[in-house]
């Protein structure tokens, strides 16, 4: 195995498989990276079982194999490099890689390719085409309502529904729930409606893939494996599979609210800014945001008995009764910086009924948040 290689290359690619390395494997070889050369590219394969990353970029391969190498070590000892040509040599026999680039001139034992797990076979399932720079919002408005605590795995992930040319992304964490329906590019999917959980982890790492191609040209490959076991997505560069959770997901839309005693239209920028400074002084109170519908705006306040309170008020269109209700401060900050129209519409039915909140008129993204029981 021989090849020459750009250190920064290498290193944008080492950093993004990496990110599926995890510390607490219990195979030490889920600790390294696998590295092939074939053909004119640089492989790079990292897997924890349950999630994979798979990284091609160009490369003057002389000799094509493969080797497995410590993930951190090579990691960090190529991202410190100088921007000069790096050539990568295999030493088959004892399986060490040697590393020379400028004055540096590195040794790094590696372990058998062959006992890298092998990768997940997602080829023979269901494919949509999505666009990138919908798909990466879609992620980023959805994974924030999922739930971190692993004791529900259920809710650690976002339910990903097929159906026609829609594709339905919803999460919830019991508290707050999040649908986002977007377009497939390329046309509509005959058969069944078809549902699969995705993690929400690693919609995430899929987050910081597209970024960089988000404004491209190119689609992204969502496959679901026949087995509904595996989940794939190719993007330009880069394969990401997730092992699908197992489970039936809650039945979601009891609780989106279906009628509306207030409807409240106002600046998103506005209220963002006033949900951010009023929310100071509620971070040592159980984080609770009361809000006020009024006529012609809804007043903002928190307090904390050791610290003090807080009150502002934000003009807006105030559509039914006056009434009072109270949300979790970070849950609504959330949902105001993800919703990108220059006003949003909050739509109450009481003051211990679900909150919905969304872009005016528009169902694509909502967003729930339920109550907190507090005297308003």
């Amino acid at each position: 195995m021989k090849c020459t290689i750009s250190p920064q290359q290498l290193g944008t690619g080492l950093n993004s498989v990496s990110r599926a390395v995890s510390s607490r494997v219990t195979l030490p070889i889920l600790n390294n990276v696998l590295v092939a050369a074939r053909g004119g590219s640089l492989q790079l394969t990292a897997t924890n079982l349950d999630l994979t990353i798979h990284h091609s970029l160009a490369a003057e391969v002389e000799e094509e194999g493969e080797v497995t190498v410590p993930a951190r070590m090579l990691s960090e000892f190529v991202s410190a490099l100088p921007e000069q040509p790096l050539r990568w040599q295999l030493d088959q026999a004892h399986q060490t890689v040697s590393l020379q680039s400028g004055r540096f001139d590195a040794h790094i034992r590696g372990v058998d390719a062959k006992e890298f797990p092998p990768l997940p076979d997602v080829s023979d399932g269901e494919t949509v085409e999505l666009d990138p720079q919908t798909l990466l919002t879609a992620i980023d408005q959805t994974v924030i309502a999922a739930s971190a605590d692993d004791g529900r795995p259920i809710y650690t992930g976002v339910l990903t529904e097929i159906a026609g040319p829609e594709v339905t992304m919803v999460a919830t964490d019991g508290h707050r729930l999040a649908i986002r329906v977007i377009r497939a590019t390329d046309g509509e999917r005959q058969g069944d409606r078809l549902g699969v959980i995705i993690p929400a982890k690693a919609l995430s790492e899929l987050s910081r893939l597209l970024k960089p191609v988000a404004s491209s040209p190119a689609s992204v490959s969502l496959t679901i494996g026949a087995s509904r076991a595996q989940v794939k997505f190719q993007l330009p560069g880069y394969e990401l599979t997730a092992r699908l959770i197992d489970g039936v997901y809650p039945s979601y839309e009891k609780v989106i609210p279906t009628a509306s005693q207030t409807v409240v239209r106002a600046s998103t920028e506005e209220l963002r800014r006033t949900t951010k400074v009023v929310s100071l002084f509620a971070r040592d109170a159980a984080n609770v945001l009361k809000i006020r519908c009024e006529p012609g705006q809804i007043v903002l306040s928190a307090n904390t008995n050791e610290v003090g309170d807080n009150v502002a008020g934000v003009d807006a269109s105030v559509d039914g009764d006056s009434l009072g209700i109270a949300f979790n401060a970070r849950y609504v900050a959330d949902v105001l910086n993800l919703i990108d129209s220059p006003e949003v519409e909050l739509i109450l039915n009481g003051p211990l009924s679900p909150g919905l909140v969304r872009a005016p008129g528009d169902d694509t993204y909502r967003y729930v948040i339920m109550p907190v029981r507090v005297a308003i």
